[in-house]
């Protein structure tokens, strides 16, 4: 064997290589030159959200950050002039496409939330998590679907397609508020709790007491909450949770019993017993006891045993919790599962999924 000619040929080999590496990158920066720094819209809302952030850091800017409800409002144009980003028309793709552009900064559970509009016409405009669900489910009058009923926006049916991705877990929604925000409901969970377990003086027992503010599955919720990262924290608002307590033989199923008692401003808690029964389109399904609001239901398919918010009115030591889609009352001193609920801002914005199992929604 000649070394000689074998070293040629390494060399020659490895000269091609480093060639052919010289000239993709060659390519990949005449490609940069002639296209230049473009960006998706989203990035470009990502963009705009990064810079406000740099925007209200700079000492010789005279705008302060936003505290309690107050709400500010930050133009694209402002973060251009103070350079913080370059003008909208150097991000886009088609040059054709003329956009403006706004950031929105408010306080939310201590953290601050900025929430891009990026507006390009008939080519592109940020849309809110609940306008695009409006928009694109729909609304029905019968069949599986999204109804409108009292101003709210409620997901009733059997087959829906009402997941959404959070903090690490998949949700489902159960209805648009009349204030848009979004109520979800944990799809899956293992924390089981008691419901209570104090001593009732009524039963002489300790089978717990049905009040839910000093209730023992009110701080597991809290402390389950308080394990959310601080950035999924300020996507969470705070809404008054109805805590009323139902009479089996209830008919009432709009609400109003459950919210004839509220506990202000909590960031967690569990759903209602009219929930469930909202979710049955079944003309059966009325009150509590029957069997028929497991019918066409989505939320009778959890397997396991799960607590409702909604305390018995005739014991005070029971609960509402529901079974393989039905709902019977408990001893709040039962260990049972707990799926908790919260809402999301109205004004979280839409990034991408159909809201199926397999694509859930996502929003920032």
């Amino acid at each position: 064997m000649n070394l000689a000619n074998v070293n040629k040929k390494l060399f020659k080999y490895m000269f091609i290589v480093i060639g052919a590496f010289v000239g993709i990158l060659l390519i990949i920066g005449i490609v940069k030159l002639i296209i230049g720094n473009k960006l998706s819209y989203q990035k470009i809302e990502d963009k705009m959200q990064k810079a406000t952030m740099e925007y209200l850091k700079d000492k010789d800017i005279d705008i302060s950050l936003p505290t309690g409800n107050e709400i500010i409002t930050v133009e694209v144009d402002d973060l251009v002039a103070n350079k913080n980003m370059k003008e909208l028309s150097k991000y886009l793709k088609n040059k054709d496409t003329k956009c403006s552009g706004h950031v929105i900064v408010r306080q939310q559970n201590s953290e601050y939330l900025y929430i891009p509009y990026l507006d390009c016409g008939e080519a592109y405009k940020t849309s809110t998590l609940k306008d695009y669900i409006i928009a694109n489910q729909g609304i029905v009058e019968s069949g599986d679907g999204l109804y409108t009923i009292n101003n709210e926006y409620i997901y009733r049916g059997e087959y829906l397609n009402n997941y959404v991705s959070f903090a690490g877990q998949t949700w489902r929604i159960l209805k648009i508020d009349v204030d848009g925000n979004i109520k979800l409901l944990q799809d899956e969970t293992k924390l089981r709790n008691v419901w209570d377990n104090r001593y009732n003086v009524e039963a002489k027992s300790s089978v717990g007491i049905n009040n839910y503010e000093l209730s023992r599955i009110n701080k597991a919720l809290n402390d389950l909450y308080n394990s959310f990262s601080d950035d999924d924290k300020k996507y969470i608002t705070t809404k008054d949770l109805c805590i009323g307590k139902r009479f089996i033989g209830d008919t009432t199923n709009d609400g109003k019993t459950e919210c004839s008692e509220l506990f202000e401003d909590q960031n967690i808690g569990l759903i209602q017993v009219n929930e469930f029964i909202m979710a049955s389109l079944d003309s059966n399904c009325e009150k509590v006891r029957d069997g028929a609001c497991q019918n066409y239901n989505y939320l009778s398919k959890y397997s396991g045993e799960w607590w409702t918010i909604t305390p018995n009115a005739v014991d005070t030591h029971n609960v509402y919790q529901i079974t393989r889609g039905i709902i019977n009352t408990s001893n709040s001193s039962i260990s049972k599962l707990v799926r908790a609920s919260i809402y999301l801002n109205n004004d979280v914005i839409y990034v991408s999924g159909d809201g199926s199992k397999e694509s859930p929604y996502v929003f920032k």
